[in-house]
C-alpha cells in the first residue's frame, strides 16, 4: 500500500514478495529496498533477445529507444515480428514493468529497458559482437538468456570477434567501469549438461546465474558448473514467473503470462536486481559487482551434499554457486563497498602431460605457483584452466581442479549424451570456487573416465590462469 502498487498481477509475483506461509522469505527480498526509495532510476538494462514489445502498456513508459536495435532485420526498433517472439518482452517486464494498473511490476520499475533483437534469424559474428556493445555507454547491463545448445553434448563458446566484444565491453563500456553481462547458466540440466561447456556463461566477463524454485530447491533443468556465481528464482514444479507478454493488437487488456520460466527467466531477475544495485552505487565496476554478488549471496537447500566451505566463511555449491541473490543485503553491502584495485593475472607455462586416460585410473598433473608468480596479487578471483585432451568419447571424461587448500572444482563433469571424438582443444574452463584463496602452492588437475567407460584418451597438456585484484 505504501508503494501504491495497484498492478492486478502483482499478487501472483511471488518472486518479488512471497505471501505463501510455507514459502515465507522465498523471494528476492526487494520490497525493503523499494521502501528505501531504490527503484532503478538512471539505469538502462538491455534485453538481448528476440525483440521487445515497446508499445506494451507496462513497458512503453520505460522503453529506452536509443539503446535498441534489430540486428535480425536491420532496423532501429526491436519489433517482435515472428509468432513466437515473446521471450524478450517477458524478460523486459521482469526487469522494468512500470507501476501502473497494467499486469505486474518489474524489479527496477523506474529503470529503463532497451531491446536488441538477435535471436529471430541468422546472425553474423560481426552483428553478434555489435549487439553486445550496442550503445554501451548508455546501456549499462546486458541481460542474455541464450547461448550454445543446452543438449548435453555441445561444447562451444564465442567466436574471436564476440570474445573481443566482451573484453571491449568490460574495458570501455559504462564509462570505463565495464558493461555488466548477465548470462543464464542454461536449461540442459535434464540432459546432464554443465555450464562449463558454454564459453559465454563461463567467461570471466559474464555473471553466470542459475535458477531455484519457490521452494528454494534446485530445478532439474538448471545447469550446474564451477563458473556459476549465484542463483535466483524461476519456475519449479509448481510456481512459475508472472510478467508481461507480447500484446496482440486486437486485445485491449495488456497481455500477461504466468508461465515464464527456466534459467532464461532467472537471468533477467538478476539483471533487475543489479540495476537496483547500480542505481544505489553507479561507480561500481564490473568486478566490484561480481565480488558483491559473491559476498552477499545466501546459501539455500543446505541439505544438498555439494555445499563446501571455501574461504572467509563462504560456502559454494556447483548447483547454486554461492547461493541466492538477496536484494536488501546486496544494497546494504553495496553502500559501504570499497572499490577494488585494478585486475591482475598470472598465466603458467603450458604443462605437458601426455598421459593416457584409460579405464577408471585418474590421470593427475600439478602446476606449482610460487610466491613470486603472484607477488602483485592482493586477492584471487577467477581461475581458468586451458585443457588439451584427446578422447574417443568426450562425454566419458570428468576433470577436477584441486587448489593448494584442497578445495575441489568439478570443472568438467561427464555427459552421457556427448559422444564427440574431438576431445578438448584449448578449451577454457573457469571456476569462481577459489575466490580469495591463497594461490601459492600445488594446483592439481585430475582427469578420469566414468567408471563404466570403455573408451580411452590422453591428457595432452594444460595451463593454469589466475585472475585477481592488484
Amino acid at each position: 500500500e505504501s508503494l501504491h502498487i495497484e498492478d492486478p498481477e502483482f499478487t501472483k509475483q511471488w518472486h518479488l514478495y512471497n505471501r505463501e506461509k510455507s514459502e515465507e522469505g522465498n523471494d528476492i527480498n526487494v520490497v525493503p529496498v523499494w521502501l528505501q526509495g531504490v527503484t532503478g532510476k538512471g539505469i538502462n538494462v538491455c534485453i538481448v533477445d528476440d525483440g521487445l514489445d515497446y508499445e506494451h502498456p507496462d513497458l512503453k513508459d520505460n522503453f529506452f529507444k536509443e539503446g535498441s536495435y534489430d540486428f535480425n532485420d536491420h532496423r532501429q526498433l526491436p519489433t517482435p515480428t515472428l509468432y513466437n517472439d515473446n521471450h524478450g518482452t517477458r524478460c523486459a517486464g521482469q526487469v522494468a514493468a512500470a507501476i501502473n494498473d497494467a499486469c505486474g511490476v518489474g524489479i527496477a520499475y523506474d529503470a529503463k529497458v532497451s531491446g536488441v533483437r538477435i535471436l529471430s534469424g541468422t546472425l553474423t559474428d560481426a552483428d553478434e559482437a555489435a549487439s553486445l556493445n550496442f550503445n554501451y555507454q548508455e546501456n549499462h547491463i546486458y541481460s542474455c538468456s541464450w547461448g550454445p545448445a543446452d543438449d548435453g553434448k555441445t561444447c562451444e563458446g564465442p567466436s574471436q570477434l564476440v570474445a573481443k566484444a566482451f573484453k571491449n565491453g568490460i574495458e570501455k563500456g559504462r564509462n570505463n567501469k565495464g558493461s555488466i553481462f548477465v548470462f543464464a547458466t542454461g536449461n540442459g540440466g535434464i540432459y546432464g549438461d554443465n555450464c562449463n561447456f558454454d564459453g559465454y556463461t563461463n567467461s570471466i566477463y559474464t555473471i553466470s546465474i542459475g535458477a531455484i524454485s519457490s521452494k528454494n530447491e534446485h530445478p532439474p533443468y538448471s545447469e550446474p558448473c564451477s563458473a556459476q556465481i549465484a542463483v535466483t528464482y524461476s519456475s519449479g514444479s509448481t510456481k512459475q514467473i508472472t510478467t508481461t507478454d507480447v500484446s496482440i493488437s486486437n486485445l485491449t487488456d495488456p497481455v500477461c503470462t504466468s508461465n515464464h520460466g527456466g534459467t532464461s527467466a532467472a537471468a533477467p531477475i538478476a539483471a533487475g536486481i543489479f540495476a537496483l544495485v547500480l542505481s544505489a552505487r553507479p561507480d561500481l565496476t564490473w568486478r566490484d559487482l561480481q565480488r558483491l554478488a559473491i559476498e552477499s549471496a545466501i546459501p539455500v537447500a543446505l541439505n544438498d551434499e555439494d555445499w563446501v566451505d571455501t574461504v572467509n566463511g563462504r560456502k559454494f555449491n556447483h548447483k547454486f554457486g554461492y547461493g541466492k541473490l538477496d536484494t536488501e543485503i546486496l544494497i546494504k553491502n553495496a553502500k559501504t563497498f570499497k572499490l577494488l584495485n585494478p585486475q591482475t593475472s598470472y598465466e603458467s607455462e603450458v604443462k605437458e602431460v601426455k598421459k593416457e586416460i584409460v579405464g577408471n585410473v585418474p590421470v593427475s598433473s600439478s602446476i606449482y605457483i610460487k610466491p613470486e608468480h603472484v607477488k602483485n596479487f592482493k586477492h584471487l578471483e577467477h581461475v581458468n584452466v586451458r585443457v588439451n585432451l584427446t578422447h574417443q568419447r568426450r562425454g566419458d571424461v570428468k576433470i577436477d581442479l584441486i587448489s593448494p587448500h584442497g578445495i575441489v572444482s568439478h570443472v568438467a563433469t561427464s555427459r552421457k549424451k556427448d559422444a564427440s571424438e574431438r576431445g578438448l582443444e584449448n578449451w577454457l574452463f573457469m571456476s569462481v570456487k577459489h575466490w580469495d584463496e591463497d594461490p601459492v602452492g600445488e594446483w592439481k588437475l585430475i582427469a578420469q573416465n566414468e567408471p563404466r567407460s570403455s573408451s580411452k584418451g590422453e591428457l595432452v597438456n594444460w595451463t593454469l590462469i589466475l585472475w585477481g585484484e592488484e
